[in-house]
């Protein structure tokens, strides 16, 4: 399968997009950001160009290990079909 190819910001909005309109925990992580995009080697990253530095936009009160697990999983998914186009 193809990925879509998008800028780092679109990448970044389509994560942001779905961790606010996700109905996991209750809503309680809507608040949590991600952080820009990055290139990166994709044969160390899953196949992947790309990569997150979640913590940089957790909120605060969300730094629990299911926040994190929370926002981490929605950039997995977005990394299995999005591309960075460089």
């Amino acid at each position: 399968m193809e990925k879509i190819k998008g800028t780092a910001e679109e990448i970044r909005q389509e994560i942001q997009r779905r961790i606010k309109s996700s109905i996991e925990l209750d809503g309680d992580c809507k608040g949590c950001r991600t952080g820009t995009p990055r290139p990166t080697d994709p044969v160390t990253n899953g196949g992947c160009n790309w990569t997150v530095d979640v913590l940089s936009g957790v909120i605060p009160g969300c730094l629990d290990f299911v926040c994190l697990d929370f926002v981490k999983t929605i950039t997995r998914k977005v990394m299995a079909v999005y591309e960075l186009r460089e």
